[in-house]
């Protein structure tokens, strides 16, 4: 632990630590040298160096069969094993790299303030956490001052609006939101409430969903509406 509050109550070292991993290290070639292995990748989808341990004084552990589990079916070579391409993760589909990130561009490199109003659909997923990452990366967990960057959305969020939004980001939704809103939340304001059209009385409403604010260290947030289950964890 970094607190040094509770660091005082361990007589542990840094440098045990680093022992250990040496250890398991060495013990770790050690092995590989018996089975005839040089290096981890070597390794990866060598069922057939496993073998289960038989345990007969245990009722439950002596039916565990992990044949199925450890069975490789024959593949020829143009199958890998392990991570050898590179994946496409699409992020220049996301909201944040395909308009974002170019419209808080002031505000990130010049601190300018900005303000902008977007549509927003269920698949713009994470929507403004890689511009958050952009300020944490240069102005670390101070941030930017109060409202430098305030984004109001209309429609229907995807998961994880306004995840991991630092100091300086004001997110306003006029609509709902899916799971994970404000997930991580790290400074930033999000504020969310009904389309101001509706009929529908916002406290008999659920307006976001699930798991909103799980792991939130600081910031703030306003939901005009009924949250799902798991809220604030």
């Amino acid at each position: 632990t970094q607190d040094e509050t509770l660091r005082k109550n361990f007589k542990g070292k840094p440098e045990y630590v680093e022992h250990l991993m040496i250890f398991l290290a060495r013990e770790l070639r050690e092995i590989m040298a018996r089975l005839g292995i040089r290096t981890v990748q070597e390794m990866v989808g060598r069922v057939d160096l496993l073998r289960q341990k038989v345990t007969d004084d245990n009722y439950k552990l002596s039916r565990v069969d992990l044949k199925r589990i450890l069975f490789r079916p024959y593949t020829d070579i143009s199958v890998g094993h392990y991570h050898q391409n590179e994946q496409d993760h699409e992020l220049a589909k996301t909201l944040d790299e395909g308009k974002l990130l170019r419209m808080c561009r002031p505000a990130i490199e010049e601190q300018k303030p900005i303000r902008a109003k977007l549509a927003i659909n269920n698949t713009h997923r994470v929507v403004g956490t890689i511009v958050g990452s952009e300020i944490t990366k240069r102005y670390g967990a101070n941030g930017l001052a109060p409202n430098t960057i305030k984004l109001n959305f209309v429609g229907s969020a995807g998961q994880s609006f306004g995840a991991f939004i630092p100091k300086g980001m004001t997110m306003e939704l006029e609509g709902d939101a899916n799971d994970y809103l404000g997930k991580g939340l790290s400074g930033g304001v999000i504020t969310v409430y009904p389309p101001r059209a509706s009929l529908f009385e916002a406290d008999q409403n659920v307006i976001i969903g699930n798991v909103a604010f799980y792991g939130a260290t600081a910031g703030e947030a306003y939901i005009s509406g009924r949250a799902g289950e798991r809220f604030a964890v």
